[in-house]
């Protein structure tokens, strides 16, 4: 009988410390579900997302990202957009959404809500990425594609979006982490904060965007050294002779379907610089033989391709260098452009983009 007392003992004794670490490991994890839960509220309270950095979703991209963020504080404080602007650098520091509502002419004064998002090295395969991730999530009634021979020309892909989990997610392609990403806004002020122990990675994580609320990132001055113009024609000279890549036209064949029965779809040729087009009318037949493919695929799809606009229409001062538009240049672009817009829907080969829809 006493060793029997001595054996139940031990039993319990056993049991007991056994016990302890399950306990211990649940009381852990409910503390740890309960923390995620209050860091989770905390990010999403807009008080707190006014004083935060742009959050990450894992891109190599920041510039995709603040992007991101700049739309989404658009959206929340205009209700949604009407049209969405897409492409490169060009785009970025080209289209000025405020002077395209200006020249936009149909119902009174107020132009369409639109929305630059231009990212610098966008190519066709990285915009046939993103595009049906934006239609989905901000369902544009309008996308206009700026695009020019340099988008397909070379095969950069990059940003190299299609790598990123989250944009992955969003095409349709599931993972864990991009799953996460899509759901937890607190897992994504901790991607963005972790780079505060890289001090290279952090520099460009914290760097304010530089945009308007419709991310436009306006330039002033210009600068056409004959230095720059020797680095430019080198450019263009490696540009003229390549042949486009069948991923990038692949690419921009996606941005053309990408609308689907959301989005209607306009592909404008970005501006040339005067110079910038007097050379490659002497040099390089390639650069108009790449566009006319562009349009061909655009016909094929039914997408209405419209040529760039008279130099008249961009002033000798509407330069920043011999690519890329200045405020001024903008303004003027992006007048023309919305007037094109008007133009169109008021032919009927487009709806206005601002007119009464129901959105899901």
């Amino acid at each position: 009988m006493r060793s029997q007392g001595v054996a139940s003992a031990t039993d319990l004794r056993t049991w007991r410390v056994t016990a302890a670490p399950l306990r211990t490991c649940v009381l852990a994890g409910l503390l740890l579900a309960a923390a995620f839960g209050v860091a989770e509220v905390t990010a999403r309270l807009p008080a707190v997302r006014q004083a935060l950095l742009a959050p990450s979703v894992g891109s190599a991209s920041r510039r995709f990202e603040l992007q991101l963020e700049t739309l989404d504080r658009y959206v929340d404080s205009t209700g949604g957009i009407d049209c969405l602007a897409l492409g490169n650098s060009a785009t970025l520091m080209g289209v000025d959404p405020e002077a395209l509502g200006r020249g936009y002419r149909i119902n009174g004064v107020h132009g369409p809500r639109c929305f630059n998002f231009g990212i610098g090295g966008l190519s066709a395969s990285a915009a046939g990425e993103l595009a049906p991730v934006l239609i989905d999530l901000y369902r544009p009634a309008l996308v206009v594609y700026v695009v020019s021979a340099r988008d397909v020309a070379q095969d950069v892909r990059g940003p190299v979006l299609a790598e990123t989990p989250w944009v992955a997610y969003r095409r349709g392609v599931f993972s864990v982490d991009g799953w996460l990403v899509d759901h937890s806004a607190a897992l994504r002020y901790f991607l963005l904060y972790r780079q505060w122990l890289d001090p290279v990675r952090w520099r460009a994580a914290s760097a304010a965007p530089g945009t308007t609320n419709a991310g436009f990132f306006a330039t002033r001055g210009g600068r056409q050294s004959p230095a720059l113009w020797q680095r430019t024609r080198r450019q263009l000279s490696d540009l003229a002779g390549r042949s486009p890549a069948a991923a990038e036209l692949e690419g921009f064949a996606n941005v053309l379907a990408s609308g689907g029965e959301t989005a209607q779809i306009v592909v404008v040729e970005a501006p040339l610089h005067p110079k910038v087009r007097a050379w490659l009318g002497q040099h390089a037949d390639s650069y108009d033989e790449i566009l006319a493919q562009l349009r061909e695929i655009a016909r094929r799809r039914g997408v209405a391709f419209w040529p760039a606009p008279d130099d008249a229409i961009i002033p000798a001062d509407g330069w920043l260098d011999f690519v890329h538009l200045n405020a001024r240049g903008a303004a003027s672009f992006s007048e023309w452009l919305g007037d094109e817009i008007a133009t169109a829907a008021g032919a009927g080969e487009l709806a206005p983009p601002d007119a009464p829809r129901h959105r899901d």
